[in-house]
Order: C-alpha cells, then structure tokens, then sequence
C-alpha cells in the first residue's frame, strides 16, 4: 500500500476555507500535494483524530493544517499498520467489551455517589475552619431577610421563655461552642425551623405557637442542633462542590447539557444526602429527650402537626438545602418505636 494516492480536503492553518489535495502515503510518512507545492511530514509528527465509528479520520499537521481523505478506508488500512488504534476504536469491534465497560461505568458512577462522595464531604466538612462556617451563616442570614422574614412579633416574655428554654436544651457538651444561638423570627407563611451552618437556630412565630408545650419546642430545638453537630450543612455545601468539579472534570465545561446534566445531579443527590442527615437528626434529638426526661408523645406531636402544616401548599419556600426532608410518616415511625 506503500505510495499509494488518496485525494481529499486541505485547510490550511487558520484558514476557513479549503481545496483539494491529494497525499501520497509511504511507509511511515505522507507527502502532501497542494497547489503551493509539496512536503513531506513523518507519521510521528501527525494527529490523527480518534477512530470514533464511520466518521473519517483527519491529520493535522505540524503547522495547523488538516487534511481529510475522501478514502477513509483506505486511509485506515495503512494508518493502523502502523500505529496501534485507539481503545475505543478496539472496544467498538468487541460488543461484549462495551457492554463491559459500560456496565463498570455505571458502577463506578454509582460507588462514587452513593458511597466516595459523602465519605469525603464527611472528612472534608470536619477539617473546615469555623471562620467558613461564619461566613456561610451570615450570607444566610442576609438572604432569608430579603425573602421575607422579619423580626418575631411575639411578645418579649415569650422570647425570653424561648431563649431560656434553648439553653436548658442543649447538651452540656455543646453549651460552650459560641456560635450556637436562637433566633426568633416571623415567617411570611408557615411553621418551620432550621439551622444555618454558623450555629444559628431560625425558629418561626408560627412554630412556637403550634407547639402545645416546651417539650415539643425541645424536640425541634434538638432535631435541629443535631444537624450542627454533625456540621451538616457544611457537608451538603462540600458535596455539592465535589459534584460541580467531577461534572466540569467529565465534561470539559458545564454549558448546555453540561450544565443540565450538573443542576439534576446536585438536585438529585442533595435529596438523598438530605433525608441520610435528617433521619441522624432526628436520631439525636430522640436521644437528647430521653436522656432530659422530656416526653416523646409531644415530640410525636409537633412533628405531626409540622406534616399537617406542610402538606399546604406555599408560594414562599426556602432553598432546597434548607427544606428537603424525608417522608414524614418515616420519621412519625420511628418516634413511635422509640415512645414504646
């Protein structure tokens, strides 16, 4: 096949257009016919495009040109005796190796999501400095103020009975940690509470009047100082990050359907980390109320009518990382177990 002419397209460096050519091929180099003339480049120092199915192979040169060959399967013969084809080219003339590697993929992708990343965003989220935490919190606080919450509109007696009760609640071994603080605040619709990743507890007008005792306040209070103990805001900040670099790793650029692709995934996965920390703090919180002597019937109250509050439908909603939490019934149950 040595010496042998193939015709085919020539672009020249940083040029759009393009003309006919014809390449002659020798045993380890080609020579390229143009109207300018001709040269004579070694296969060493060609780039050739992957073989990717039927779409036909291209050289570039050293200088930028291309070439295309209208002959793409006589071009083939002689480039793959003497170059090694790519993997994929050699994985498309082996089914079962595709399905192979397609199968070890999904694995990998699968091990990676479900067990690699809340491993690392576990480890990760530990070694954090507070000042980070601090930071999140404030940007936090400042975003939930301009979708609305307000001051709380309760009564200063009532704030302070609220203020006294939180320190009564926490654990001993969590009193000395300085960001730990209640804030009381008015909700523009709706019951709920939540922990910033700084230590600060949110708890709504609409919660403490729900609430039909101190023990069902304890059991939020305690759901949620779970949640900063195992810095799982933190984790679900760290998780998120691995997600987005993995995804512009994989894909070059997150535009598109990159970027598609990355919003589902950070969706998808954010859920399932959700309801793993809600269920650890729920799990805490019934720990704290036995070991305080507080009454898990109340607990099983407040949690109740929270599901009640939530089945409602609301035009105000907090961000994902904030709200997402397991099917309620789940968690019902598991109170009752532990209340036997």
């Amino acid at each position: 096949m040595s010496g042998s002419n193939l015709t085919g397209f020539y672009q020249y460096p940083g040029r759009a257009a393009r003309e006919v050519a014809q390449l002659t091929l020798h045993d380890a180099a080609v020579t390229l016919h143009v109207d300018a003339g001709s040269q004579t480049w070694p296969l060493a120092e060609l780039t050739v495009s992957d073989a990717l199915g039927d779409i036909p192979l291209s050289l570039t040169f050293a200088d930028g040109g291309r070439f295309v060959p209208a002959d793409d399967r006589l071009f083939r013969q002689w480039y793959f005796r003497h170059r090694r084809p790519g993997l994929i080219h050699r994985l498309e003339q082996h089914k079962r190796g595709v399905v192979a590697m397609l199968f070890g993929t999904v694995l990998a992708g699968v091990f990676y999501v479900w067990c690699l990343l809340p491993l690392l965003s576990n480890l990760i989220a530990q070694q954090l400095p507070a000042s980070i935490e601090q930071q999140l919190g404030r940007y936090s606080a400042t975003y939930l103020e301009s979708q609305g919450l307000t001051q709380s509109k309760l009564s200063a007696t009532r704030q302070q009975q609220l203020q006294m009760l939180f320190r009564e609640v926490i654990p001993k071994d969590m009193r000395d940690r300085p960001g730990l603080r209640l804030r009381i605040m008015h909700f523009p619709m709706g019951a709920n509470a939540f922990m910033l990743p700084d230590g600060t507890l949110i708890l709504s007008d609409q919660l403490a009047q729900l609430a039909k005792s101190d023990d069902a306040l304890a059991a939020v209070m305690l759901h949620e100082t779970g949640h900063y103990r195992y810095r799982h805001s933190m984790q679900m900040v760290v998780r998120s990050s691995l997600i987005s670099i993995t995804m512009m790793w994989v894909m070059g650029d997150v535009s598109g359907v990159g970027d598609t692709l990355l919003q589902s995934a950070v969706l998808l996965n954010e859920m399932r980390f959700s309801r793993s920390m809600e269920s650890e703090a729920d799990e805490f919180a019934l720990e704290e109320m036995q070991r305080q002597g507080r009454s898990l019937t109340a607990m099983l109250q407040i949690f109740t009518a929270l599901g009640e509050d939530g089945k409602e439908e609301s035009k105000w909603a907090l961000p994902d990382w904030l709200s997402t939490h397991p099917a309620m019934e789940e968690r019902l149950e598991a109170i009752r177990n532990a209340a036997q």
